[in-house]
């Protein structure tokens, strides 16, 4: 009796065993499938990303309008042809649209500050413009009163020279009937000018005259050194000094200076004759 109860006993335990093997065994077969069909997925997904990717056959322009707003796939895609926008509409999501909108946006307010500031130094230009138009016509002005100006006082002076010159011939002459005449001829303002000018000249030259015996009584290389530092500052009253003076006296002076300057001298010297000759 004892053993066909630990028969009977035993016998359920046989049986729950084999449910369990089967159990599992079900489990692995689904897992290997499943494992099975994962490589699959991989392997199909990873060809079909290599064929996109490098555009095999064009099929990855042939997917990119139905893949391209579609998140994380679209970076299976190939990179857009060169002669395509990235940023045209059809290549972007609504969320890229939305964001490219806002910038625009941003960009459009930030251009429309900068075009007002610029108006606003474009009508300042203009009227800096308009008043260095106005300045130059005023400098225009101006300076054609001066020319004109000018050009009366250069003919004042020719005329005060030559009435000078007519003046100093008559005086030349010892003829005192003949000044009179000749100032009776011209406005009394002129002939007052022409005397002033006279006795002025008179004055300076005596003023050289005086000059030209001093340097010519001096050592002729202290006379050279003082003539030398004055022909910097005037020259011409170096040469009316020197024409003033004895022929040897200038000679011993102009052999004390430096040889190109006494040259300069001589030279215009031989001119200032030449023109008063002429």
């Amino acid at each position: 009796m004892a053993e066909k109860t630990k028969t009977k006993v035993e016998a359920p335990a046989q049986q729950g065993s084999d449910s369990k093997g089967g159990s599992e065994g079900f489990l692995h077969g689904l897992l290997t499938v499943l494992l099975s069909i994962l490589i699959v997925l991989v392997v199909f997904g990873g060809a079909f990303y290599y064929v996109l990717k490098n555009n095999i056959y064009n099929l990855g322009e042939y997917f990119r309008p139905r893949m391209e707003k579609i998140p994380v796939i679209k970076y299976a895609l190939p990179p857009l042809p060169a002669w395509e926008d990235p940023d045209d509409p059809k290549h972007l999501t609504q969320a890229e649209l939305v964001r490219k909108y806002n910038e625009l946006r941003s960009d459009k307010a930030d251009l429309t500050i900068k075009l007002e500031h610029a108006n606003h130094r474009i009508f300042e230009l203009e009227d800096e413009r308009e008043q260095l138009i106005s300045l130059k016509e005023e400098a225009e002005a101006v300076k054609l009163e001066n020319e004109k100006l000018l050009e009366q006082i250069e003919k004042e002076r020719v005329q005060l020279q030559e009435d000078k010159k007519v003046v100093s011939e008559i005086i030349a002459q010892g003829s005192p009937e003949g000044l009179k005449d000749y100032f009776n001829r011209i406005d009394p303002e002129t002939a007052q000018r022409i005397y002033t000018e006279i006795i002025k000249q008179e004055a300076v030259d005596q003023q050289i005259k005086t000059m030209a015996k001093t340097y010519a009584e001096m050592e002729p290389a202290n006379a050279a050194a003082v003539l030398t530092e004055l022909k910097d500052k005037d020259i011409e009253l170096v040469l009316d000094i020197i024409s003033l003076m004895k022929a040897d006296a200038s000679a011993e002076i102009m052999e004390n200076m430096e040889p190109a300057l006494a040259a300069e001298l001589m030279k215009k010297l031989a001119d200032r004759n030449i023109k008063e000759s002429g």
